[in-house]
């Protein structure tokens, strides 16, 4: 599943980079439109994804979570090659949407590899998915923009259906459901948000998830003309941009996969708070970064202390719900990151318009204030699960 889940958002990753050359490419000629259509292009998947993400978690809970994952990773080789194939704007925006509304599948599969394994290793399997996508999201932009280069924009749409297709292939003959944990057909009360709220701690959880998310893309639309504010000359900003970007992807899906195992000993609740004081520590420092080497080191310093945060929520929420509603559940955690994600760079514009560098200051203000609303929650319960 870990390999499944890095494929496939491998593949998503690829087409990114190039989506504003390829609204240029289908006619489109004013530089402001080409923009407007690009963010529309970039942000609707992310949003209707969210939205879509608890729907197909119930959906696998109640008819076997491996043929709905199957059924998501068909759509999207049909998708991807017919976007390899359009030729206006319009027809490849319905693709987008497509691509969004059977988006939700990241929280599916990450409910498949949890229910596969032992309830021990929860932690550290939630981890390991959480960095899978993290290095996909690092990866796949560099490799998608090599690609077009060399092969052009609709082959590589392509290649991005090829590895869909491989995932697929790879998920059916890897992966064996376990017997009485998703039965399909299995009549099921389906869990509702309101049912999730009841739950002790959960609505705190949903709202770390939508902020540590918020912080982690927030700074990214603001930080080439940061970067030229630090001395970095302008035909360099693409390439430290992505250095950057990439660094900070890396060491977070590092932190992810350490956490996870971590939480295997420790109290993830703790491990939790721990991480969201270190989020604050190192996401402020970056307001006063004298030069480039000195913002790389704190991204990376960043990522390293926040960026395991979404798989320790992961993991104390899963331990909250039955097994058999957990990609449900799970769907509903996905919808709160994703949302996050969404809003994050519209604020960090806006933002922007006051200072470069307030964007830093609202998120160190917003680890902070995490940090005091965990704790005060999580100190009657701060003794590590027992086996």
């Amino acid at each position: 599943m870990v390999t499944t889940i890095f494929v496939v958002y491998t593949g998503f990753a690829f087409v990114i980079p190039f989506l504003p050359l390829y609204v240029r490419q289908l006619g489109v000629v004013d530089e402001d439109q080409v923009a407007l259509w690009a963010g529309v292009l970039i942000g609707v998947a992310p949003l209707l994804a969210g939205l879509m993400a608890p729907v197909w978690g119930r959906l696998g809970d109640r008819h076997g979570q491996k043929r709905i994952l199957a059924l998501a990773l068909v759509t999207y080789v049909v998708v991807l090659l017919l976007s390899a194939g359009v030729r206006s704007v319009p027809e490849l925006l319905l693709c987008r949407v497509a691509i969004g509304v059977f988006g939700g599948i990241g929280a599916l599969a990450l409910a498949m590899a949890v229910v596969a394994s032992p309830r021990e290793s929860a932690g550290k399997v939630i981890g390991n998915m959480q960095s899978a996508q993290i290095a996909a999201s690092a990866i796949g932009p560099f490799t998608g923009g090599l690609l077009a280069d060399l092969i052009g924009i609709r082959a590589t749409f392509v290649v991005a259906a090829g590895m869909c297709a491989a995932a697929l292939l790879w998920m059916w003959r890897g992966y064996r459901e376990v017997a009485g944990e998703t039965a399909p057909g299995k009549e099921l009360s389906p869990l509702s948000l309101r049912q999730l709220l009841a739950l002790p701690g959960l609505p705190a959880l949903l709202v770390v998830l939508f902020f540590v998310n918020f912080i982690g893309r927030s700074f990214t639309p603001i930080l080439p003309l940061y970067l030229q504010e630090l001395g970095v000359a302008p035909d360099r900003l693409g390439q430290h941009t992505g250095m950057l970007i990439s660094c900070y992807a890396i060491a977070a899906a590092f932190s992810a996969a350490g956490l996870g195992r971590a939480s295997r000993r420790r109290s993830p609740e703790r491990l939790l708070w721990a991480s969201l004081v270190g989020g604050a520590a190192t996401v402020l420092p970056m307001a006063y970064a004298p030069g480039f080497l000195t913002m790389l080191a704190c991204a990376v310093l960043l990522g390293l202390s926040s960026g395991g945060a979404l798989t320790l929520c992961y993991t104390i929420g899963g331990a909250q719900v039955p097994a058999d509603r957990r990609a449900t559940a799970f769907g509903f955690f996905s919808s709160a990151t994703l949302f996050g994600g969404a809003v994050s760079p519209t604020v960090a514009g806006l933002l922007a318009h006051i200072d470069l560098r307030s964007i830093f200051y609202v998120d160190s203000a917003l680890f902070a204030l995490l940090w005091l609303g965990w704790w005060r929650r999580a100190r009657p319960s701060s003794r590590p699960p027992s086996d």
